[in-house]
């Protein structure tokens, strides 16, 4: 039998899986439902993007990831919630892209809060839903 401890373990190595593939679009959206729900919001609160499917999510973070040159991702803190076999998870990160603009590199910073719903299915965690808010973005010359 599963612990809640065994659990959580098991959500954190699907939220670290995620930061650490950095521009792996691909293998990031096997760690989703097929018909997962995706809604990234901008730092004022405004919709930037709302779609459903894992398919969907490689076309559109593939396209937006298409330019990065370099990827840095790291998570902070993370509240997990585990109710039988569905899951809430908050969690915090940062996202470091580099790209090249007008010959020049150009760096992203962003500050995200993640609010995922996950639901284990064969044994295996996968974030159905997804809420992912840029809460503070800079972008730099470097």
């Amino acid at each position: 039998m599963t612990t809640p401890l065994e659990h959580k373990d098991a959500i954190r190595e699907v939220i670290d899986r995620f930061a650490a593939l950095e521009v792996d679009v691909s293998e990031q959206a096997k760690l989703f439902t097929p018909d997962a729900h995706v809604v990234v919001y901008a730092a004022d609160g405004s919709v930037m993007m709302e779609f459903d499917g894992a398919d969907t999510l490689v076309e559109r973070f593939g396209a937006a990831m298409a330019g990065v040159k370099t990827a840095y991702h790291i998570n902070g803190q993370q509240v997990i919630t585990v109710d039988g076999g569905t899951a809430t998870d908050v969690h915090y990160g940062k996202a470091l892209l580099v790209q090249e603009v007008d010959g020049k590199d150009v760096l992203t910073d962003h500050s995200i809060r993640y609010t995922d719903t996950l639901v284990l299915r064969d044994g295996k965690w996968l974030i159905s839903r997804r809420e992912q808010h840029f809460v503070i973005s800079e972008t730099r010359a470097l």
